[in-house]
């Protein structure tokens, strides 16, 4: 029984310290970011990422050599992987408005255990999110109370999201929310949460946005079990995001990108 309890500490253990790793990553990003963006020693940032550590560096590109470079190592434990960053190892803010050319994802997993992963998404906007998560082997998920939708597309501008509740014999049930009041000023964020009545029976749901620029959206959808109990279909604009069954398995529509478990 003790070895047993100790396995599942040290587990815990590597699972939180992976976690934070990986806001540490999302944070240095941000910091990059914000020098940048108030021009701090009148230059560019960006961070640098290797397997074994990443590295907020200022300038136009990496030097290996500079003096002020920030390196992170990265615990024995862990690992970068993946690094798809249009082809090259760095992400680098651009003066004025922030924004970047190297959009795009970087992994980090427990080296012992590849399947405990955190992707961390770069847009082009310059926002940088946490899909914490384990890639569904094909369009189904189960255990879905938090997943993320890498969309591949904006919905800067969308008008209408539609939520369409399956209960029969009963008739189906549609609840249209006019998007507009849920956007932030300059539609970087969208956030929605609310109760819908389901022939007596509330269905209570949030849609937000992680990252949101004109080019991509990381869509977070919550449907916990808990308070939840009839199928839906979620979709912006007519175009499907995904299609939750009553036990919350989830099948992504064909708008719903990537779909991710938290």
């Amino acid at each position: 029984m003790l070895s047993v309890a100790l396995v599942g500490f040290r587990s815990f253990g590597d699972d939180t310290e992976l976690n934070g790793t990986a806001h540490e990553i999302v944070a240095a990003l941000e910091l990059a970011r914000d020098k940048t963006l108030a021009s701090e020693n009148a230059s560019q940032y960006g961070v640098h990422f290797e397997n074994d550590a990443y590295t907020l560096f200022s300038g136009t590109a990496y030097d290996p050599n500079a003096g002020d470079n920030e390196r992170h190592a990265l615990s024995a434990k862990l690992e970068l992987y993946d690094i798809a960053l249009g082809g090259g190892s760095d992400v680098v803010f651009g003066r004025v408005s922030g924004t970047t050319t190297n959009a795009g994802s970087v992994g980090l997993r427990l080296a012992d255990k590849p399947s405990a992963v955190k992707t961390i998404s770069i847009l082009l906007s310059g926002a940088t999110g946490l899909a914490a998560s384990v890639t569904s082997t094909d369009a189904r998920i189960t255990d879905t109370r938090h997943v993320h939708f890498d969309l591949g597309w904006s919905i800067q501008n969308a008008v209408t999201l539609s939520l369409v509740f399956s209960d029969p014999p009963n008739p189906s049930v549609r609840e249209d929310v006019a998007m507009a009041n849920y956007f932030n000023a300059d539609q970087s964020k969208f956030d929605w949460s609310g109760a819908v009545s389901v022939n007596g029976s509330s269905q209570i749901l949030r849609v937000q946005t992680h990252a949101l620029d004109e080019f991509d959206t990381l869509l977070s959808i919550r449907r916990d079990r808990r308070y939840n109990s009839k199928a839906v279909s979620i979709l912006i604009d007519g175009k499907q995001i995904v299609s939750y069954a009553p036990d919350g398995t989830a099948t992504v529509g064909g708008f719903g990108g990537t779909m991710e478990v938290q």
